[in-house]
């Protein structure tokens, strides 16, 4: 068995069925949301909203948000979206994103082909520029804030609001988590671990950042 060319199929798996590659997987990402903005996202898989809801174990909350349901019940739809959530939380972290790097025998330069989140993130900052720039913005904000800093180390999410001067911050901070380009772990402070973007490998999405806000 080689290790590495098994580490490297895995990844390759990952990548094409992530929220990048794949709409139902991407939908499924993005809960919870209103089902309007659903229909307008996804026209053609929300015309099997029942089937769906069924084999996903979809639910609409009082508010009208459809959500992936987690109970006694194996849910499908919330173990998609947490098998990328927690793939993304590990690709974010330098030390174990180079721990897999060196299973599957990648270099930086190799994995940029296959790697989930980076797909990821490029799909959302596209999208987001045309939709939702305050969000941008405010991701700009962390990454200034934050850059030159170690994993560890933070900057109040005070700070970035009056450094962003966004119209919703409450919105744009939760845009900005449900599509993991933060993936922060306190409400008062973000740190370092909690922005992919600061990441070495993805200086150039970085600049693709700077660029969509001109």
């Amino acid at each position: 068995m080689d290790v590495r060319e098994d580490f490297k199929r895995l990844l390759e798996s990952l990548c094409y069925a992530s929220p990048a590659y794949n709409v139902t997987v991407q939908m499924l990402f993005l809960l919870p949301q209103k089902a309007k903005t659903l229909m307008q996202m996804f026209p053609e898989l929300m015309e099997k909203e029942e089937k769906l809801m069924e084999l996903f174990y979809l639910r609409y909350s009082s508010d009208g948000s459809l959500y992936a349901e987690y109970g006694s019940a194996p849910s499908l739809g919330h173990h998609l979206a947490g098998l990328y959530r927690s793939l993304f939380r590990i690709l974010a972290d330098a030390g174990k994103r180079s721990l897999l790097l060196e299973l599957a025998g990648m270099s930086e330069e190799e994995f940029k082909k296959i790697d989930p989140l980076r797909a990821w993130i490029e799909v959302s900052l596209e999208f987001l520029a045309k939709v939702d720039k305050d969000a941008l913005k405010l991701l700009a904000a962390v990454v200034e804030k934050l850059s030159g800093k170690r994993p560890d180390e933070s900057v109040s999410w005070e700070e970035v609001k009056r450094a962003a001067e966004v119209q919703d911050f409450e919105k744009a901070a939760r845009t900005l988590e449900r599509y993991s380009l933060i993936i922060y772990e306190s409400s008062y402070s973000v740190y370092g671990r909690d922005c992919p973007l600061l990441l070495d490998a993805y200086s150039d999405l970085r600049a693709k950042l700077r660029d969509l806000l001109r």
